[in-house]
């Protein structure tokens, strides 16, 4: 895709294009005490993503001696794996389950904006179970639910495919029949029409929002993305995604922070940056001992994060409950089977 230099447009935040210039570095110990959205008190959490069923795929070996690097343009190859599991997930689901773990006997209200198939009744129950509330959850009597199969090798690396199924009904729920007086809301990956629906409806709504576009970048507009991005306030995703992100606006992360978009680089074992116009912080990662699945581990990060904003705690301790959450949901298989204490998670927290 050709890229093109964008114009500003009204926004409640104004992007400013300088390159290069420096901003102030604080590690994990810094005495600072940087505020999660200072004064910010939310009354729900709307999470938008798939709901899906994962069937998660071992290679006992490594991806990358089986590529040919002169045949890429013409791969045909077949990889022998040892263990298949069939589990319930979806970013939308996972994120909400972490939010939930992450919030303890917090009972801020978490509503999942989605669509199930009609195989979807172990995710209502789901749910139901974990106090996630159903109410915006569309049943689509005619398709399957949504579905993503994943190979993982040894060293992580993941080959991906995915049918949105009945996600593609999500594109007719109403975010504004959900509000409560100040909402954060969470915009995952999902079908396209439904993730630029849900992008909309929040950006002329006014809301606060997550934007975690990093499964949309190989199909999303760079208008488009530059308009999810410069209303968000928060913006989430990996280094490459991030990277990419900054190459595609020909903004750095540096420009984008002193904009007012609250920047979070997730960088697996090593932890997460988050770059804001006021400082940029840096925690490590959880050192686990054994990963066992890192599938879930985004999204147990986000889920976390997520809730730490939520309670206002310190933007430190937001991204250390992040990097625990995401340290238990690696250690099993599936996305939503780790069930962690209060107190298994503060200690965690505290060896960051």
């Amino acid at each position: 895709m050709q890229s093109k230099a964008f114009s500003p447009f009204p926004t409640k935040q104004t992007l400013n294009f300088k390159q290069n210039q420096k901003t102030d570095h604080y590690t994990s110990n810094n005495s600072l005490a940087v505020r999660s959205q200072a004064n910010q008190s939310y009354t729900a959490i709307l999470i938008t993503g798939s709901i899906a069923y994962d069937e998660i795929m071992v290679f006992p070996g490594r991806f990358v001696d089986h590529f040919h690097p002169e045949k890429l343009h013409q791969i045909n190859v077949s990889f022998a794996l040892n263990r298949l599991e069939r589990q319930l997930g979806g970013t939308g689901l996972n994120i909400a389950y972490n939010s939930r773990i992450a919030l303890g006997k917090n009972q801020t209200p978490i509503l999942l904006l989605s669509a199930v198939g009609k195989d979807g009744q172990s995710f209502i129950r789901f749910c139901r179970r974990h106090q996630i509330s159903t109410k915006a959850i569309i049943v689509d009597k005619t398709r399957f639910s949504a579905t993503g199969k994943v190979i993982t090798d040894q060293q992580d690396n993941q080959i991906w495919g995915f049918y949105y199924g009945a996600s593609q009904q999500s594109k007719t729920i109403n975010v504004a029949d959900y509000l409560s007086k100040k909402p954060l809301v969470v915009i995952s990956a999902n079908h396209p029409a439904t993730f630029l629906h849900f992008q909309q409806q929040a950006i002329r709504l006014h809301l606060d929002y997550l934007y975690d576009p990093g499964m949309a970048l190989t199909w999303i507009s760079n208008e488009q993305l530059f308009q999810g991005v410069k209303h968000c306030n928060y913006l989430v995703g990996n280094d490459y995604e991030i990277a990419m992100i900054s190459r595609r606006l020909k903004i750095t992360t540096a420009g984008l922070s002193r904009s007012g978009v609250n920047i979070i680089t997730t960088l697996g074992e090593k932890g997460v940056c988050y770059q804001s116009k006021d400082c940029s912080l840096t925690v490590a990662g959880y050192p686990v001992r054994q990963v066992v699945d890192p599938t879930g581990a985004g999204d147990a990060w986000r889920g976390g994060f997520i809730a730490g904003i939520v309670m206002q705690k310190p933007i430190i301790d937001c991204l250390k409950l992040g990097n625990a959450l995401a340290s238990f949901a690696i250690e099993k298989y599936g996305t939503v089977n780790h069930r962690p204490t209060e107190k298994q998670i503060v200690k965690r927290m505290k060896l960051l």
